[in-house]
């Protein structure tokens, strides 16, 4: 109980940071709008795996879809994010699809979150590269896991996402987690500091652009993308992040999820519609202006990688939860037993 005193303090702050702002107007005529104005919190973070949060907020859907949706929410990180959530003071954002599933697993019946969408459908996981001697391009996974032997290699925080997906590959090539050194690093920009000074020899991307800017900037490479060909199918098949509710949120106020999703999809359709104006928008909001060329490297991977791995109004299909559900039992996320499809996806989300 002492915990949930200390979230709600904290859930507090953050939100009186935050505070609310105004919401698109809301005329509520588009197709699959909430039936009346709905008061609509979502958590959002910077960058490509977010992007479409943008879209929505910059297009002004939000109350096409009778959504009153205040300023966006900016948890510090993904736990933070779960923390909110789970105390009720955010009704949707996009999650970690392992995070998901131990929080899930470790909350109570009502409190804990639910998958209403999938909205990345593949896994963003790469390992990126500093300057130096590396394997080319068609070496197998197993030679390029191989060069990382007694290398040292930034990842977000130990114990993350990030930390979790290494230690996976690791295993997948026959290598051991004593085999390199991890070092938390935080995000992209202080590791790309770090690797710039030569304090890591590596760096565990999280997203598709962002793993390329820091290429860019640090004269590297991406060494292994975890979607690539060759790589092994528990870590390339992997979808890496869900939309999610509070479970008794997603009963109570399905309308209003439902509503969300339609207006995330509306935002695909614009991103389609407009690439080059969705380019310019993810380069100055996420990335300052200053990564346009991966902005756009992203826009047409998501429009011809990514959109055609989606199901219609972001489905989740069984085989992929059960394929994560796999991930987070190998990577200790759950334990077998804690997490089943049938549960942890809301009835109206399930294709």
């Amino acid at each position: 109980m002492a915990g949930a005193s200390l979230l709600a303090a904290g859930a507090g702050g953050l939100l009186a940071a935050c505070g609310d702002g105004p919401s698109s107007a809301t005329t509520g005529d588009a197709k699959g709008a909430a039936a009346r104005p709905t008061p609509f919190r979502v958590a959002t973070a910077p960058g490509d795996n977010y992007f479409i949060d943008a879209v929505n907020l910059d297009q002004k859907q939000f109350g096409k879809y009778n959504l009153q949706v205040p300023k966006f929410l900016h948890p510090s990180s993904g736990v933070q994010g779960m923390q909110l959530q789970t105390a009720g003071q955010i009704d949707g954002q996009m999650q970690d699809t392992l995070l998901t599933m131990a929080t899930f697993a470790n909350s109570r019946p009502g409190e804990r979150p639910v998958i209403i969408g999938m909205r990345i459908p593949e896994t963003t996981y790469s390992i990126v590269v500093g300057k130096g001697s590396w394997p080319s391009a068609s070496a197998s996974f197993a030679d390029k896991m191989a060069a990382l032997k007694g290398k040292t290699i930034g990842v977000t925080a130990i114990g993350a996402g990030a930390d979790k997906q290494l230690r996976l590959a690791l295993r997948q090539a026959g290598l051991s987690d004593g085999d390199v050194t991890p070092l938390a690093v935080g995000q992209t920009t202080p590791a790309i500091a770090q690797m710039n000074a030569g304090k890591i020899d590596a760096y565990v991307g999280i997203t598709f652009a962002t793993a390329r800017l820091m290429a860019e900037q640090t004269g590297g490479r991406v060494l292994i993308d975890f979607a690539a060909a060759g790589v092994p199918d528990l870590l390339s098949k992997q979808q890496v992040d869900v939309l999610i509710a509070r479970e008794d949120y997603a009963k109570s106020h399905a309308d209003a999820c439902r509503a969300w999703l339609a207006a995330q999809w509306a935002a695909k359709d614009w991103i389609l519609a407009n690439q080059d104006q969705a380019a310019d928008l993810l380069n100055t909001d996420s990335f300052d202006g200053k990564g346009l060329a991966v902005s756009k490297q992203y826009i047409q991977h998501f429009a011809e990688v990514v959109v055609p791995k989606l199901q219609p109004q972001w489905k989740v299909t069984k085989e992929a939860i059960d394929l994560m559900i796999k991930v987070a039992i190998q990577t200790g996320a759950v334990s077998a037993g804690q997490v089943a499809y049938e549960t942890l996806v809301a009835d109206f989300a399930r294709a």
